[in-house]
């Protein structure tokens, strides 16, 4: 997992940078960005981390759907007709 960090003792400039940052990262198409978390910073700073992937291409999900088999039916038609094989030799007498 890709975590980035904005990480500051000035609030202001924290808020600031992110309000730049966060519409370029949802912008990027290469790119996924988790929602950022505000984690607690000691004596009033910012602390934001979100994590980061990258975007790959989409995914496809097929399920493959069969025909209901009935008697006497292949794949929903009628099984072609046997013919009688002949015999390699003659029968014996």
């Amino acid at each position: 997992m890709v975590q980035l960090r904005v990480m500051t003792d000035d609030r202001m400039l924290g808020e600031e940078v992110l309000e730049v940052l966060l519409p370029l990262l949802r912008a990027c198409t290469a790119l996924h960005a988790g929602e950022p978390t505000r984690l607690s910073h000691r004596g009033g700073g910012l602390r934001v981390v979100l994590d980061v992937q990258l975007a790959g291409a989409p995914t496809v999900r097929v399920e493959r759907v069969d025909p209901p088999r009935t008697g006497g039916t292949y794949g929903g038609s009628p099984r072609p007709a046997r013919r009688p094989r002949a015999r390699a030799l003659p029968p014996a007498d």
